[in-house]
């Protein structure tokens, strides 16, 4: 299988584990106090921690561009702020201004944030290290990419 493809796979069955327990979560809270925007935000907020979990630990492990874990879940996290606030807008359309069920302002939400997040996190949080070893300067790189093409 591609690695690509591998990839997109393990990241779309972790997001599908973290979007379960975020609906489980977002629909006990609006059924007990029937405030969807709020008991949204308390299940996206729970959801991100079960999310960074599980990317780093099956998706994105390896050959990435080197920073700090402490660094790599605050930007985990500022993306997932950005989703939080893709949700709550859509929601808000959805639920109050279309008169769509929760449910389905919910699912509207998911889609719009699966996609643009998994864009913004292969490029920004879990970027691959294309460049080589930290401290290599792109002469010594291109260099040996040379000498490696002309031996083979």
């Amino acid at each position: 299988m591609h690695p690509k493809v591998r990839e997109v796979l393990l990241y779309t069955g972790v997001n599908l584990s973290a979007t379960i327990v975020d609906y489980i979560i977002f629909l006990s809270l609006t059924h007990i106090f029937g405030l969807p925007i709020l008991q949204s935000v308390i299940a996206y907020a729970i959801a991100t921690i079960v999310n960074y979990t599980l990317t780093r630990k099956f998706v994105f492990h390896r050959d990435l561009f080197p920073k700090s874990e402490h660094r790599r879940f605050l930007e985990f996290v500022a993306t997932n702020v950005v989703g939080l606030l893709i949700t709550a807008v859509v929601i808000w359309i959805t639920v109050h201004n279309m008169n769509l069920p929760p449910f389905e302002g919910k699912t509207i939400s998911v889609l719009i944030c699966f996609v643009s997040l998994y864009y913004v996190r292969t490029r920004i949080v879990f970027g691959r290290n294309t460049v080589g070893p930290v401290g290599a300067s792109s002469e010594a790189m291109q260099g040996a990419a040379s000498r490696n093409s002309r031996a083979g």
